[in-house]
């Protein structure tokens, strides 16, 4: 138990016992003082009342001066003493002033320790039998006048005791429950604070955060008008250099050497390449601006893959490398951009043709129960499967010493990717180090209502497996 605590709780109760106790003596001791004839009859009450009344102030001033034992023990000697003095000189046969001591053993057993109420007893019981004694005969007398009181004493002693250590028990309990409630504030406290604290750290980072995207989108806004800058600024110098290196290169404007054909041919190359990788370039800002947007409808698609085949032709690097088509008899209805999927398409067989130095390209078209599938197969160098998401990252590429060889920037497939999620499909690779990859465009069918029951224009057939 807290001993503080406790004694906390008994220093309560003696300071609203004793004055209550003192009071009713000295109410008591003076009512009866002012009813007797003479003083020479009634001076032990006016003395009881003096007493009663001192031991009183005294046991509550020692209470403020936390000297709680010591103001118990004289309150409680005095009103002892005023009780002896009632019994020496007023009892008679019948009196009930020793049940009177009931009231100081049970006083006693709450100002102290439950066990102090038995102490009180045994002092009332002598302090009874010598007040008696001076009034009766004899020893068998006494015990006889003196029995009823001390048993009735004893008893309330006994109930006190279990009272008090019942009590005592309680406060125990009560005690215990207080402890672990403070704890359980001081913990709540802690925590309010330590929320206190996160929310302003959060608060702040919220506010960094904001600003860090302010920037963001700031930079984000100033790429993108500098890549459009830049890319309308670059188109016709490139397109003019392109031009007249192709004009010049047939010999329109006069003779030009073997030699003269092939760095004009090399020159016409660059230029393309130059133009397609400002075309990714501005690609690519707009779609990290969000300025980027389709035109969905239901086209020929298999105009689209022709035409995507037709422009990988001559990005092969071995002429006996073989283009293959696998198109199905019935072509799948499917809403896209042609212009972005043909991109998207040709990005893949471009890549292919780059990494491929034998063998074959082929271009698997299937139609499923709700998608349609677009594969391309190459028998090239392959990927590790660990590098199969590493793809897909812009300005990557798995082999440094083969990019160089094999002109990129490593936007082609990013671009890809992003252009097939932006139609509501999907984009992956399978492939073996050494045997070919495979890349997967996975497009969801057309709705029914978007067709409006049409079909796009369609070329007759083409049979299996053909090359071209």
């Amino acid at each position: 138990m807290n001993q503080a605590y406790s004694k906390e709780l008994r220093a309560d109760t003696a300071a609203l016992l004793i004055p209550l106790i003192a009071g009713t003596t000295a109410l008591g001791t003076l009512l009866i003082a002012v009813t007797v004839e003479s003083f020479a009859a009634g001076w032990h009450f006016w003395l009881s009342v003096v007493l009663a009344t001192a031991s009183g102030i005294f046991g509550w001033q020692a209470l403020k001066q936390e000297r709680r034992f010591l103001g118990t023990v004289v309150f409680t000697a005095v009103h002892l003493l005023i009780f002896f003095f009632i019994i020496s000189k007023n009892w008679v046969p019948g009196s009930m002033v020793p049940y009177l001591f009931a009231v100081l053993i049970i006083a006693s057993s709450m100002f102290t320790q439950p066990d102090f109420g038995f102490i009180i007893w045994g002092v009332a019981t002598l302090l009874t039998a010598i007040g008696i004694s001076g009034h009766v005969d004899g020893t068998i007398e006494l015990i006889k006048q003196i029995i009823g009181p001390v048993m009735v004493n004893l008893f309330v002693a006994g109930a006190a005791y279990f009272s008090a250590l019942e009590w005592q028990m309680a406060v125990e309990s009560v005690s215990a429950l207080h402890l672990k409630a403070q704890h359980r504030r001081d913990e709540l406290f802690a925590i309010q604070e330590e929320l206190r604290l996160t929310n302003a750290k959060l608060y702040s980072t919220n506010e960094e955060l904001e600003k860090a995207r302010k920037t963001a989108v700031a930079e984000r806004d100033l790429r993108t008008r500098f890549m459009h800058q830049v890319s309308h600024e670059l188109r016709t110098p490139i397109n003019t250099i392109v031009n007249f290196a192709h004009i010049i290169g047939q010999g329109e404007l006069g003779t030009v050497s073997e030699r003269q054909v092939d760095y004009l041919s090399r020159i016409e190359k660059s230029g393309w390449h130059s133009m397609s990788v400002l075309n990714d370039l501005l690609d690519l800002a707009q779609m990290n601006a969000g300025e980027f947007r389709l035109k969905r409808q239901l086209v020929d698609l298999r105009a689209v893959c022709e035409e995507a085949v037709a422009s990988v032709r001559s990005l092969l690097r071995n002429p006996d490398i073989e283009l293959v088509r696998d198109y199905p008899d019935v072509w799948p209805h499917v809403m896209v951009d042609p212009k972005r999927f043909q991109q998207a398409l040709l990005n893949l067989l471009g890549n292919a043709a780059k990494y491929t130095d034998e063998g074959q390209i082929t271009l698997r078209v299937r139609t499923h129960q709700h998608t349609a599938t677009f594969a391309v197969e190459d028998t090239g160098i392959g990927i590790p499967e660990a590098h199969f998401e590493t793809v897909f990252q812009e300005f990557r590429q798995l082999d440094e010493t083969i990019a160089r060889r094999r002109i990129g920037t490593g936007l082609g497939l990013p671009i890809s990717r992003h252009l097939i999620e932006r139609h509501d499909g999907t984009l992956n690779v399978s492939s073996q180090v050494g045997k070919g990859s495979t890349f997967t465009i996975t497009l969801p069918l057309a709705d029914p209502s978007e067709t409006n029951g049409h079909s796009p224009p369609q070329d007759r057939p083409v049979a299996q497996e053909r090359p071209f």
